[in-house]
């Protein structure tokens, strides 16, 4: 089931490639970065031994039949509690790495041109919101 995002705004890295700051291959490699850095709920979960690898599996299944969210389904399974839930998402936010920083760290740019692009792409996105809700 393909979830569709909440808004269809370009996200910040083809934002970046069609500008012409990054070739699409470093776009992806810093994706690879990401998927290597950023942990998911589950694989927190269990690293704190707050769920199993069988109940995290369970909810993984879960998930792929209704789509709801993984701490969603943990909770609402009984499985974990939502403190519990709220301690492996502050846990899970350490191990998160923005496409901006996996750019940074890959020296596919610099900090300053982050900062820079992150400028313009969020007063474009602004842009494009307000002509949304103008009906333009």
């Amino acid at each position: 089931m393909k979830m569709e995002r909440k808004t269809p705004f370009k996200l910040f890295g083809r934002f970046l490639v069609e500008k012409g700051k990054i070739t699409q291959e470093d776009l992806f490699f810093a994706r690879a970065l990401q998927r290597k850095k950023n942990k998911k709920t589950g694989e927190v979960a269990a690293e704190l031994g707050l769920m199993t690898d069988e109940e995290v599996e369970f909810v993984l299944i879960k998930q792929e039949d209704d789509g709801s969210l993984f701490g969603e389904i943990a909770v609402s399974e009984g499985i974990i509690t939502k403190d519990e839930l709220s301690i492996i998402l502050k846990k899970q936010e350490e191990y998160h790495i923005y496409i901006g920083e996996a750019l940074v760290e890959l020296k596919a740019f610099s900090t300053k041109t982050l900062i820079e692009e992150l400028k313009s792409y969020n007063f474009e996105k602004l842009q494009y919101t307000k002509n949304m809700q103008m009906g333009a």
